[in-house]
């Protein structure tokens, strides 16, 4: 089966277009592209300043997943964006856990995974992604500019859209179809080396924070942090990372 473009011009959210073709029964694989988000949104609702010259996009999946694989998603997608832009224009992409993807530190991509059950029945999984293309820093607002960047500001010269949303489409089917044979080693070996591990972290859950050192991941993507007083304990995806600081290697 292949890939069924939406292709629209401005819209609020490609996510949002996506649940609702989803709740009237489109089929897994359909892609809605949209050439400017006015109503983007990261994790917890943060804004996701999102204008034309990005590529913003969003799938629809119907996984046959067990629920706690469903935060493998965004490493996933993470993998297959971070690869293609490395394929494709020998950028050194890396992660931040659990769903950015960094160009020399900055921010040059965002991940948002929605997934909506009737029940414990999973109706379906929506695959969000962001990319900051074709576009300047100047387009972005003062307080956003210093931990971003964009695929023109990095290369010097734009890229053709199409190409870039073929080959990470091609990229995340490939990766998702491992994960849905059950193969999760392989595709966390990969996802650790992107992440850098390990890296000096601080995260919050609630209104606690903690610091210390991100060692693994464990087998349902949740990141191992050894804390200071030498305890590790797992963070899943209700964390927020407020630093990520690779170690330097000798």
């Amino acid at each position: 089966m292949g890939f069924k473009l939406f292709e629209l011009g401005r819209v609020g959210s490609t996510n949002d277009v996506a649940r609702e073709l989803a709740s009237r029964g489109w089929p897994e694989w359909t892609v809605v592209v949209a050439e400017e988000q006015t109503s983007g949104r990261g994790r917890f609702g943060r804004e996701w300043i999102s204008p034309r010259g990005g590529l913003w996009f969003s799938i629809i999946l119907r996984p046959r997943l067990d629920r706690g694989d469903l935060q493998l998603l965004p490493l996933v997608a993470g993998l297959a964006v971070a690869e293609t832009l490395s394929s494709l224009y020998g950028l050194d992409a890396e992660l931040r856990w659990p769903n950015d993807i960094l160009i020399g530190g900055r921010k040059v991509c965002g991940i948002l995974v929605e997934n909506s059950f009737s029940g414990e029945e999973l109706l379906s999984s929506i695959v969000g992604i962001g990319i900051n293309a074709n576009f300047g820093l100047e387009e972005l607002p003062e307080g956003v500019r210093e931990g971003a960047t964009t695929l023109l500001y990095e290369l010097g010269h734009p890229v053709d859209l199409g190409e870039l949303l073929s080959a990470c489409l091609s990229s995340f089917r490939s990766y998702y179809e491992v994960l849905l044979r059950g193969e999760k080693a392989l595709l966390l070996s990969r996802v650790r080396e992107l992440l850098g591990l390990p890296v000096e972290v601080v995260l919050s859950e609630g209104e606690l924070t903690f610091s210390g050192l991100a060692l693994d991941l464990a087998d349902d993507g949740s990141l191992l942090v050894r804390l200071p007083d030498g305890t590790t304990r797992p963070f899943g995806p209700s964390s927020t990372v407020l630093s990520w600081l690779r170690l330097k290697r000798a």
